[in-house]
């Protein structure tokens, strides 16, 4: 599975761990690395051998979810071409913490061109990302699913990052049958 800069089994880049280290201010600019990284990654899948590149969905839970957001706005600009979104819990740890995140994601949201899923349990970190997406998609008249299911686990970090991972029995039918109406030709 291929993890991001400075994350997970990647090398680490000077410039996205000093980003790390710099708490909410370097935040929106770490995304937007990211952001070129998921971009790079959405273009080689389209080049490879039995990918119909006119039937790519995204998804990604916590900065992976932030980073499904803010493919919304590259797609719609003509940098990624996707047909459906899902974002698990994107912004939970981090939203009430960065108000530059939070508009940073919304003005992502507003130019959605694709549907939108947003997923996250009742006792993850914050359902505010969740709730406020989906609000400004509303006032759009943009197509979305809001789905908030029941505490899943015994603490907060089961009801986000294990939620995403080990929570398919919950969240699996509702998301496939989301990509389903969406995928088809």
């Amino acid at each position: 599975m291929p993890h991001r800069r400075s994350h997970g089994r990647s090398p680490h880049d000077p410039r996205v761990d000093s980003l790390y280290n710099s708490g909410a201010n370097g935040l929106v600019a770490l995304q937007e690395i990211h952001l070129e990284d998921q971009l790079a990654a959405l273009d080689f899948l389209k080049r490879f051998p039995g990918v119909d590149a006119e039937r790519i969905a995204i998804a990604g839970c916590s900065f992976g979810g932030i980073q499904t957001i803010l493919a919304l706005e590259a797609g719609a600009d003509g940098k990624a071409g996707f047909r459906a979104a899902v974002d698990f819990a994107g912004g939970a740890q981090t939203w009430r913490f960065s108000p530059a995140l939070q508009q940073r994601m919304v003005s992502a949201v507003r130019k959605a061109a694709v549907p939108v899923m947003l997923v996250q349990a009742e006792n993850d970190y914050d359902l505010s990302p969740s709730y406020a997406l989906a609000k400004e998609l509303d006032r759009l008249g943009k197509p979305h699913k809001l789905a908030i299911y029941p505490p899943y686990g015994a603490s907060v970090q089961d009801g986000h990052g294990g939620f995403c991972g080990r929570g398919v029995a919950v969240w699996g039918r509702d998301a496939l049958s989301f990509l389903d109406a969406y995928l088809k030709n």
